[in-house]
């Protein structure tokens, strides 16, 4: 599965044929920068993450996982899993630095570190724990020859280059000499969205609780955002971040694999990241 630029036969070929591509990520976290427990991430999200090796495995199914430094330091036998089985590793990282935490710098080059000691090479997509994104962040990115950031959660199918003054979503940032292209591409997270309203109109529901307590309700949005993007574009891109230690549960893992075994069969290309950069550079131009 190579996340090479398409070829110019190919890229004249992805132009006229209609592709809806669904990029399925998981998220391999660590905690919080001083928690008390030194830990990568719940007990069952490396149960959770070993299950849903398991599921793409019998179906084929290229998956970008996203990593954290102290997760691949924990579990290495399950984030080589993951590199044996051909799937794209990214970095999961710190997008907007604390005070207190070592410098973002470092932090960075430790993580590109660890996956290209994991890999072989280094990541080429960045995402931030719990989705905070600064123009420093992004300026390093930059300087490191990342391709695509995956932090940022948004209702388009289409991805975006990103200006080099800020993370803003397209029609939300500056224009002129002040939106300079910074080269990184937004493949932004189309599905969970943010949160659903509950019963009562007023106070929200977390889609990880609803995903939890009813996967097949939580999924069928997916579905139906997945059956949308098929019908009504020539070319889209709907981006799954699932958590392991949610969906890796048995009611989880079995609503997921309907979904997916509906939309192989609907006849949905599934990509790792990079290579839906490569198609979304190629489209997006410089």
């Amino acid at each position: 599965m190579s996340g090479s630029a398409p070829s110019t036969t190919f890229a004249r070929e992805i132009r006229t044929v209609p592709r809806s591509i669904v990029c399925l990520t998981i998220d391999l976290a660590a905690p919080p920068h001083g928690a008390a427990v030194a830990r990568p991430a719940t007990p069952f999200a490396s149960v959770g993450a070993a299950r849903l090796l398991d599921l793409l495995g019998r179906r084929g199914l290229p998956a970008t996982w996203f990593m954290a430094t102290e997760a691949i330091a924990a579990h290495p036998e399950l984030c080589e899993r993951a590199v044996f089985a051909g799937h794209e590793i990214g970095l999961l990282g710190v997008g907007a630095a604390p005070a207190g935490l070592p410098s973002a710098d470092a932090d960075l080059s430790r993580g590109i570190a660890a996956i290209r000691g994991l890999s072989g090479q280094p990541p080429r997509g960045f995402r931030a724990a719990g989705a905070a994104l600064d123009d420093a962040t992004l300026a390093r990115l930059d300087a490191q020859r990342f391709t695509y950031d995956s932090s940022l959660r948004s209702g388009h199918l289409w991805p975006w280059r990103l200006p080099r003054h800020g993370p803003a979503a397209p029609g939300e940032g500056a224009t002129g000499d002040d939106a300079t292209a910074a080269g990184l591409i937004e493949m932004p997270i189309g599905w969970p969205p943010v949160a659903r309203t509950g019963v009562d109109g007023a106070h929200p529901v977390p889609v990880s609780a609803l995903a939890l307590e009813a996967p097949r309700l939580a999924l069928q949005t997916l579905l139906d955002e997945a059956l949308f993007m098929r019908d009504s574009l020539d070319w889209g891109v709907l981006t799954l971040a699932l958590d392991p230690a949610v969906i890796g549960r048995g009611a989880g893992l079995r609503a997921l694999g309907d979904v997916l075994d509906t939309l192989i069969e609907a006849g949905v290309v599934f990509l790792t990241m990079a290579e839906a950069a490569a198609e979304a550079a190629d489209r997006l131009g410089p």
